[in-house]
């Protein structure tokens, strides 16, 4: 019953020679690297014909300009008051709008299927989700309107 373990094996990779496509011929030097080729163009030198940026002294299309422009005609015209008025917010009535007809429904199919364990249950439980549902997305979930 003692039988020799099997030699071991050892696995590696095929010895391969790779063929080169882009051979370089015998006495061609190396092309230049990136390096190379920037200290070939020199040293960086300044754009002589660029305009500085912003705006210019005589512009007609200057956009500062322009709504200082609007700005002016604005306050002569007397529209620069700002009225604060307070927006009532409909979302109370949404909500309880949206809580009392749901809960109703579901009150009235709890109260029908008190006979059915299932239905009441269901019902019942359906309540309490849609009541936590709808409070949740009411006034967490929707921002004011």
């Amino acid at each position: 019953m003692d039988q020799p373990d099997p030699p071991r094996k050892f696995y590696e990779f095929k010895d391969r020679e790779f063929k080169r496509d882009n051979q370089p011929a015998g006495a061609t030097p190396p092309l230049p690297t990136a390096k190379e080729l920037a200290m070939m163009a020199g040293p960086a030198a300044p754009a002589a014909g660029r305009a500085k940026p912003g705006p210019k002294t005589d512009d007609p299309n200057d956009v500062y300009v322009a709504l200082q422009q609007n700005r002016a005609l604005e306050k002569q015209a007397g529209r620069d008051e700002l009225e604060i008025r307070q927006v009532k917010s409909r979302r109370t009535r949404d909500y309880w709008l949206l809580l009392v007809s749901s809960e109703l429904l579901l009150g009235l199919i709890t109260w029908q299927g008190r006979g059915n364990p299932i239905v009441f249950v269901s019902a019942l439980a359906g309540m309490v989700l849609v009541g936590v549902s709808i409070t949740w997305v009411m006034w967490q979930v929707m921002d004011r309107y």
